[in-house]
């Protein structure tokens, strides 16, 4: 049976949280590099917006459902082994740090991600090798510096806390330097994480809310994607479970 569930277009893995970080770090073992891509809502969003994005995204080599409306869909798009749980990058990253032997990593993006590093220890703090939190903009030479310096460091776990489209971008440029990188995009995970950051409530999140949660803790910053943006992407991947049911009625 397929390990994945075609939604919108795309393979979405149905591995647990869980068994994702056991991927990776089985990956970092052999030496074989991948790029990790949690898929939400905005995403979908951006689809129709920039019909390019979505050829971009479908490169990556692992592809997980960050929200519930993609749980939810493939319920009823794969009924007979659906996804059974969502891979948030805010759950990986937080998984990730506390590892009792935390592999080296680096942190391109976010805002004062080592202090969201000191809140898991001195494993955690230590294992960052490379932190860059000045400006990106994916110029050539610029990605050839990060290459090189994740090279020089012997790194190959890589979090990308910029934002989409902006780090799936530099994730494709990244691993075509470096092939054995493992690199994910992990957008505001490290906000998330930080001291001034909170997560919704257990019942919010598995209610498909913490969309909400968030509106409510920034609502001046994020009023647009989520009352503007995300329509779209709900509507698109509505109309995709509607065709998905259509093609397997008798």
């Amino acid at each position: 049976m397929s390990d994945h569930c075609l939604i919108c277009g795309l393979p979405i893995s149905r591995a647990s949280m869980g068994e994702t970080l056991k991927s990776l770090l089985s990956c970092l073992d052999r030496g074989q590099g991948a790029w990790l891509l949690t898929l939400n809502t905005e995403m979908l969003s951006r689809f129709s917006r920039d019909p390019g994005y979505r050829d971009l995204v479908a490169q990556a080599d692992i592809i997980t459902a960050d929200g519930m409306p993609l749980v939810w869909a493939s319920r009823l798009i794969c009924p007979e082994n659906p996804i059974e749980e969502r891979t948030t990058g805010v759950d990986l990253v937080d998984a990730y740090l506390r590892l009792p032997i935390v592999p080296a990593f680096a942190v391109i993006g976010g805002i004062e991600p080592g202090l969201t590093l000191k809140r898991y220890g001195e494993a955690a703090t230590q294992a960052c090798g490379y932190l860059f939190t000045g400006q990106v903009d994916l110029s050539d030479e610029q990605v050839q510096m990060f290459a090189d310096t994740l090279a020089e460091k012997g790194i190959r776990v890589v979090f990308l806390a910029l934002g989409v489209p902006k780090q799936d971008r530099l994730a494709v440029s990244l691993r075509a330097k470096v092939p054995g990188l493992l690199i994910a995009g992990v957008g505001g995970t490290f906000e998330i994480l930080g001291p001034q950051g909170s997560r919704a409530p257990r019942w919010m999140q598995s209610a498909g809310l913490e969309w909400f949660y968030r509106l409510l803790q920034e609502p001046g910053r994020l009023w647009k994607r989520y009352l503007l943006h995300y329509p779209a992407g709900l509507s698109l991947l509505l109309k995709d479970t509607v065709k998905a049911r259509l093609s397997r009625s008798p």
